[in-house]
């Protein structure tokens, strides 16, 4: 019957309030394609979910209501534009909707990405049945230790929980009254879930027997997601809701709700028993019960404001300190810094020695932080291994920079735990006020674009914020969006170099390389997008796209050139997921290829501390006759002791050692040092860049037997080969 009722009604709708204006297009900053688009796309289908009180839920009349809908209508205020509610499903597509609420976690359609901030973020608090002894007293996550717990079934709460508290046992449920049944009947001891929808539930279902008894410093964030085929939607909500921001306090004031407190009515009662015999120790009791509840109120706003770990202040301390220091800022002008700290190494530091030791590190590192960074200066555990930074005090450029400098420093000396020793370097990214932006979120994701880039180039460093960074940040994720994609777009295609034998001149080999025919930015080398794939796992994808595209290729390369091997690049991850590769070795068994056809090409940094998977791999590469080739020698390590532990074939010399080869005498003697070890350990040279004839002469003379390079050929489709 509902069914049958929702199909009989009109959807519904969220038209743009008495707020909107065109001024509002330029107050967030939209371009004019953002602004055309606009116009243009009106309508909005957006995905709603039906029962989840108070998030998104339907009411009898079909009517959708909650958080998510009042922050709809918001954006539509800001924007102008429409959106027509339909009823969300799990296989929700990009033709039924273009954007989709109350995404939790992870849990997202395929098609669809996340915006760039949520929309709500609500901490998780402990709830307990009246019968129970923790009933009696406000409670801390600790005193869950070797409990048992419900929590909701989907989601990251019962591993972050594990985490946290050692012993406990998760008991996992699908819906809130499944959680409340199993807390009276005394088969758990308490039900932590989110505060905003288990208040909301209590306070709706007038429940008296469980109440609320401590918040977590753990936070569920919801966020919307559009539609990957949307990128200019997505950029325009992003836009308006770093605008409205996160928990805006109109919605969440208007659902918020605060549950009676059952034991209020007993200590009513108790006094007014009391009252006439027993005055003076009431009064007495009164004031000692006033002092322990401003003390567990107290601990209470701790656990809600404070990480459970390092005791700094989280993510909602900080959104209030941040936007606290931007007032001040702004009224009596005054610059100000936000620099966001990632551990490099924390994940190996838990993976070898520990979640328990990871801790101890983060506990450390925390101090470390507050001995340089002191009051007025703010300190939060931002989330993981992620430090923010709040700096009001002379936040100059000079100043953040000295700041930066004495971080990385103090983080150089090993951390003792457990008498082992760990070293944990960081990298920072810094953005400024008002010099980047003057919101908060946008300052916290600048800083966060920069330490990106900090990471991808090398590390244990710091990077200021500049808009070209935000711009290639931007080209990155549109890239990395669309990539997923390449392959069964058939965007993708091989070009092909020749590698010529300095003996005769003749074509022995040909390197395969990918390229990207990306419809607005044209071909794309593989330096634009393979970083990109690597990142996100689709490099697995492309690899195997690489070999059967290689494999077709063959018969036509060996028709033109004869016996000519083919190179091909091989990323590390592709050693690390290895099935792809055993995949081509057996392709070319079944064809009756021979494996010396082909060549691998391989960085040097795979060889230096090469797991059993990839001793494995390569023995099996060996089998099968496909040659090794190491690629862009001299430019990684310093140690060669993998040069005698493998079977090594070739040695690709750099092309920045070529480029100056004939004019500097130290380019010259490290490639007559490199083709001097070459000839010893019985490993051929080849080598890239070489685009003058006195280049190729000179390398010639020096020992070296390959030329790869633009002189003789540049990289071509094979057809024009």
């Amino acid at each position: 019957m509902a069914t049958c009722l929702s199909l009989s009604l009109p959807a519904q709708e969220i038209l743009p309030g008495s707020l909107y204006a065109a001024d509002n297009l330029q107050r967030l900053h939209f371009s004019a394609q953002e602004t055309d688009w606009i116009k243009q796309h009106r309508n909005i289908r957006v995905a709603v979910r039906n029962g989840w009180m108070p998030i998104e839920f339907q009411l009898e009349n079909q009517k959708h209501k909650g958080v998510s809908i009042q922050y709809l209508q918001k954006i539509s205020q800001l924007t102008g534009l429409k959106f027509t509610i339909v009823d969300y499903h799990d296989n929700i597509t990009s033709n039924e909707a273009s954007l989709v609420t109350g995404i939790r976690g992870k849990q997202m359609p395929m098609g669809f990405s996340l915006l760039a901030t949520p929309y709500l973020e609500t901490p998780n608090a402990i709830y307990v049945a009246s019968h129970n002894k923790l009933y009696q007293s406000e409670i801390q996550l600790d005193q869950l230790t070797h409990k048992t717990v419900a929590v909701f079934r989907n989601g990251p709460l019962s591993q972050r929980l594990s985490e946290l508290v050692p012993g406990i046992k998760i008991k996992l449920v699908d819906i809130a009254d499944e959680a409340f049944e199993y807390l009276d009947a005394g088969l758990v001891d308490a039900y932590v879930g989110n505060e905003l929808v288990l208040d909301y539930h209590l306070d709706f279902h007038k429940i008296k027997a469980i109440r609320k008894s401590g918040v977590t410093a753990i936070t569920s964030t919801v966020f919307m997601a559009a539609s990957d085929t949307e990128p200019m939607l997505r950029s325009i909500l992003n836009k308006a809701s770093l605008q409205i921001g996160t928990n805006p306090p109109d919605i969440l004031e208007a659902w918020r709700r605060s549950p009676e407190n059952p034991l209020t009515k007993y200590l009513v009662s108790a006094l007014s028993f009391f009252a006439v015999l027993l005055l003076i120790q009431l009064f007495k009791l009164y004031q000692a019960n006033k002092k322990q509840a401003v003390a567990a109120q107290h601990a209470i706003w701790f656990q809600a404001n404070h990480d459970f770990l390092t005791k700094l202040p989280n993510r909602f301390q900080l959104k209030y300190e941040l936007d606290q220091a931007l007032q001040a800022a702004m009224r009596h002008p005054n610059t100000l810094g936000v620099m966001i700290i990632d551990l490099d190494n924390f994940k190996e530091i838990n993976d070898t020695a520990g979640h328990a030791v990871g801790d101890e590190v983060l506990i450390k590192v925390a101090a470390r932080i507050q001995s340089i960074i002191l009051p007025p200066n703010f300190t939060a555990r931002f989330g993981g291994d992620e430090f923010l930074i709040v700096i009001q005090q002379d936040a100059s450029e000079e100043k953040l920079r000295q700041l930066c400098d004495q971080l990385i420093a103090v983080m150089a000396a090993p951390f003792t735990i457990q008498q082992k020793s760990f070293v944990a370097s960081i990298s920072i990214g810094v953005s400024l006020f008002p010099d980047n932006s003057l919101q908060a979120e946008e300052l916290i994701m600048f800083a966060d674009q920069a330490l990106y880039q900090a990471k991808r180039t090398g590390k244990n460093k710091f990077i200021l914020f500049n808009e070209g960074m935000h711009d290639a940040f931007t080209r990155r994720t549109h890239l990395s969006n669309e990539l997923r994609y390449a392959v069964q777009k058939n965007q993708l295609h091989l070009q092909y170099q020749p590698i010529f034998n300095l003996t005769d001149l003749r074509c022995d080999k040909v390197e395969a390389l990918l390229r990207w025919q990306h419809p607005e930015f044209g071909t794309l080398s593989p330096e634009a997008f393979i970083s990109i794939a690597e990142e996100n796992g689709y490099i697995i994808e492309l690899g195997e796209w690489v070999f059967q595209q290689t494999i077709r290729d063959f018969e036509q390369i060996n028709q033109r050139f004869g016996q000519v091997e083919i190179c091909i690049n091989i990323s590390p991850l592709q050693f690390s997921q290895s099935a792809p590769i055993h995949h081509f070795i057996s392709n070319l068994a079944a064809r009756s290829i021979s494996g010396d056809h082909f060549c691998f090409e391989i960085t040097e940094g795979l060889l230096l501390e090469p797991s059993g998977n990839v001793i494995e791999t390569l023995n099996s590469m060996h089998e099968h006759g496909i040659k090794l080739a190491i690629d862009d020698f001299g430019t990684g390590y310093s140690s060669l002791a993998y040069l005698n532990k493998f079977k090594i074939d070739y040695v690709k010399i750099d092309k920045s050692f070529i480029k100056q080869i004939t004019s500097n005498l130290n380019d010259q003697a490290l490639c007559k040092t490199i083709i001097f070890m070459g000839k010893q350990l019985n490993i051929k040279l080849i080598a890239e860049g070489v685009e003058t004839l006195a280049q190729e002469n000179m390398l010639k003379e020096m020992g070296c037997q390959y030329s790869q390079g633009y002189y003789r050929a540049r990289p071509s489709d094979l057809d024009d080969l």
